[in-house]
């Protein structure tokens, strides 16, 4: 029976060790040509992406297997009125992995269902980035050269809201992490997110104004302010986006001056307002440096297809 990741949680702290070993593996080794010769992913994005998908799709053609896929429904029969159940049935006989992002709230778990390689959900609706724990656990450890146990972690901007920050919390209490959290006064996780956090072993939890903690903190995790794109009208409506638009204040080159020299600046991206672009040149910025998505997405591939590493 195939495994499949719809939820961050899915996989289990022991799964993530082996996927965050895979991609120090590939980091330091190169990514062999021959890894994954005649494998196939599909990558069915019904909204836009440029790292999520993107990073899939080199990651199989470096390791030398391939894809297919498609932006949107054009030129699929999903457009004469095929269900996304039976397009993901279909694609199950062509590709040996899906990677799928989806505007409807259940897609994911709809997907799932119907397929029998294995399903990784690259973001279903409002709810969640199902493959954000697999991409973000290695990167942090690669950006901070040191492993995840008993850090301080700050979140800056509208969790609530942020389907990257829903996903990697309850993960992090795995590690035993201290959370620290500006949510601009009025954008908190939903409760569910932070019992499970403090059900897999977090260590604390509190929400402060930025200035208090930015000091204190080995990574400053900044989400998006708003999620066009992701939330209609409907789940948001507009008096709450100018609520965010009133209250973020950008993150400028005099924050991250308060943070100490070995911590980071983590834009879970994209950047539109959320940090000044002078801050970029700071070298705590590190989405502003090449990030190896590719190497992250690889080491998920390949665990859920059981290719030896």
């Amino acid at each position: 029976m195939a495994q499949h990741l719809v939820y961050a949680r899915d996989l289990s702290k022991e799964a993530y060790q082996e996927i965050i070993r895979r991609f120090h593996f590939f980091i330091k080794n190169g990514i062999s040509p021959d890894l994954c010769r005649g494998k196939v992913v599909a990558t069915l994005f019904f909204q836009p992406s440029t790292r999520t998908m993107n990073s899939a799709q080199s990651a199989l053609l470096r390791a030398g297997g391939g894809w297919i896929g498609v932006t949107g429904t054009q030129g699929l029969s999903m457009e004469k009125g095929e269900t996304l159940e039976e397009t993901i049935r279909e694609y199950s006989s062509f590709a040996d992995c899906i990677v799928m992002r989806h505007p409807d709230d259940d897609s994911a778990e709809r997907a799932a269902f119907s397929a029998t390689v294995p399903f990784i959900n690259a973001g279903s609706g409002s709810r969640e980035h199902g493959m954000v724990g697999a991409m973000l656990l290695p990167l942090l450890e690669h950006y901070l050269k040191r492993p995840l146990d008993g850090l301080t972690i700050g979140i800056y901007g509208t969790p609530e809201i942020n389907r990257v920050c829903k996903a990697i919390v309850p993960l992090l209490g795995w590690w035993g992490i201290n959370l620290v959290i500006d949510d601009l006064g009025h954008f908190p996780f939903p409760k569910e997110v932070e019992e499970a956090a403090k059900a897999n072993g977090l260590r604390s939890l509190r929400y402060d104004k930025l200035e208090n903690f930015i000091g204190d903190v080995d990574v400053l995790l900044v989400t998006r302010g708003l999620q066009k794109g992701i939330l209609s009208p409907e789940q948001f409506p507009k008096e709450r986006e100018e609520l965010i638009l009133k209250s973020y204040r950008p993150i400028n080159k005099g924050d991250v001056a308060k943070m100490r020299k070995d911590a980071i600046v983590y834009m879970i991206k994209p950047r539109i307002f959320e940090i000044e672009k002078d801050v970029d040149a700071d070298p705590r910025a590190v989405y502003a440096h090449p990030e190896p998505y590719v190497e992250a997405v690889l080491a998920l591939i390949t665990y859920l297809l059981g290719i030896k590493v």
